[in-house]
């Protein structure tokens, strides 16, 4: 027996409404109010997900989607059918055991209404409650949020440790899954980001993750966030070593940091989050070198529309930063 969309719904109220709660008295930081509120209820989610998914490449999650990835990641499958039969899997989750994907299908488009929405929270509990089929757009609501909402750097530190050690229990049985390979690369790119040089240095995690960007981008060349990522490790380390240094030792280099970059926003021209992570790394690099380049990366981000809280959350960082270049620029 099939689920109809209104029972889908009931089931999805029914879950949201038992950690309201803890959402009420969370320590996840909430997206500002002062930004640009979104809402992708009912049908306007599959509408605008050509948008909406411009950075990842996520395929729209439906039920073809989900069989299609249990097909290819039988260990998983395993995974998920036993969750399925555990005592408190929910209802979406019991029903694949009937063969009906739809109730699962909606609960991972909800996860990722959340997570546009700006409901970081609620999109992480949902999308691990389903997990490991809500596991990617779980922790990439947890990733974004932890890099843009929370200052605290040890608290940063945490919740990418918390991403590593799921991940580090995921991908032995999806070794070649792109969206969690990605996942795993984004969190071990950002502790870098926190690291003194010399931890960074002997940590181990800079050739993992230059190796595993270079993959993902050699094999998903028309993705913009993977050249974006392989250039934000460059300008890191040229900062941190300097050009000489970081060349010889790291391969790292300034010219192909800023054509990788290039070669992204070709790929897609719109995205607010390459145009301040361009930003970001010009300001690594040499700003007074690249003044005229960083200017207009800025003025072009803060023109652009955006779908999403992901996408205002740059934005709005690129103002910032635009308005802390003018402060310091000769009058």
């Amino acid at each position: 027996m099939r689920f109809t969309l209104l029972s889908v719904s009931l089931i999805l109220n029914s879950f949201l409404s038992s950690f309201s709660y803890a959402e009420s008295h969370s320590s996840w930081p909430q997206y500002p109010s002062t930004l640009p509120q979104f809402d992708y209820s009912g049908e306007k989610l599959e509408q605008h997900w050509t948008q909406l998914a411009a950075a990842t490449g996520m395929p729209w999650p439906d039920e073809l989607f989900i069989k299609t990835m249990m097909n290819k990641f039988p260990q998983l499958t395993q995974q998920l059918k036993a969750r399925a039969q555990s005592d408190n899997a929910p209802e979406a989750l019991r029903q694949i055991l009937n063969n009906n994907y739809q109730p699962l299908a909606l609960s991972i488009q909800q996860v990722w209404r959340l997570h546009y929405q700006g409901n970081y929270e609620q999109a992480y509990q949902l999308g691990m409650s389903l997990s490991p089929a809500g596991l990617f757009p779980a922790i990439y609501a947890k990733l974004i949020h932890t890099t843009y909402l929370v200052n605290d750097p040890k608290k940063k530190e945490e919740n990418f440790l918390e991403v590593d050690q799921i991940l580090s229990e995921i991908l032995p049985l999806a070794n070649h899954y792109d969206f969690i390979i990605f996942g795993d690369a984004y969190q071990k790119a950002r502790r870098l980001e926190l690291m003194s040089t010399s931890a960074a240095t002997t940590s181990g995690l800079l050739g993992q993750t230059q190796d595993k960007l270079k993959k993902l981008h050699a094999d998903f060349p028309d993705n913009p966030l993977y050249p974006a990522m392989l250039a934000g490790i460059d300008a890191g380390i040229i900062e941190r070593v300097g050009q000489f240094i970081g060349g010889i030792t790291y391969g790292a280099d300034e010219d192909r940091a800023i054509q990788l970059f290039q070669q992204a926003i070709e790929t897609q021209p719109n995205l607010a989050i390459l145009y301040n992570e361009f930003a970001q790394t010009v300001l690594r690099l040499d700003d007074n070198t690249h003044n005229k380049l960083l200017l207009d990366l800025l003025e072009q981000c803060t023109k652009l529309t955006v779908y999403s809280a992901e996408e205002a959350l740059n934005q709005e960082s690129c103002r910032n930063l635009s308005a802390w270049k003018n402060s310091i620029l000769p009058k």
